[in-house]
């Protein structure tokens, strides 16, 4: 990885990154409020041992179809962070749903101010 980055370059592929995060929650979007509800769900309740790969499969299954062809979104990023074979202890499962759930916050701030939308009471 680039050790010398510019600003410019970070924010450059930062507005890739929620332009292809919209791309495919467009495509997606009951899959993607469900991504959201689960990745809640591990982070305020407990998951039994029995239960870890069934709900990272799950999760990563959700990742995987709101992205298939890894065009760098936020679920693409996530879907490899996310994997069994990158999380060697369990209970950093919930530490990286919340980072994806912030990063996922971020987008949906972005999301309505370009579109410049508005919640009507």
């Amino acid at each position: 990885m680039e050790s010398h980055l510019t600003v410019r370059e970070l924010e450059s592929r930062w507005k890739k990154t929620l332009t292809a995060t919209q791309t495919a929650a467009a495509m997606h979007p009951g899959i993607y409020r469900d991504l959201k509800k689960q990745a809640a769900a591990i982070v305020e309740n407990p998951i039994d041992i029995n239960d870890y790969f069934p709900t990272v499969e799950k999760l990563i299954d959700r990742l995987t179809t709101l992205d298939p062809c890894g065009h760098g979104s936020i679920f693409d990023i996530f879907s490899s962070h996310i994997s069994p074979s990158n999380i060697w202890q369990v209970k950093l499962l919930r530490m990286e749903c919340k980072d994806l759930l912030a990063h996922l916050d971020a987008f949906d701030r972005w999301r309505r101010k370009k579109h410049h939308l508005r919640r009507v009471k």
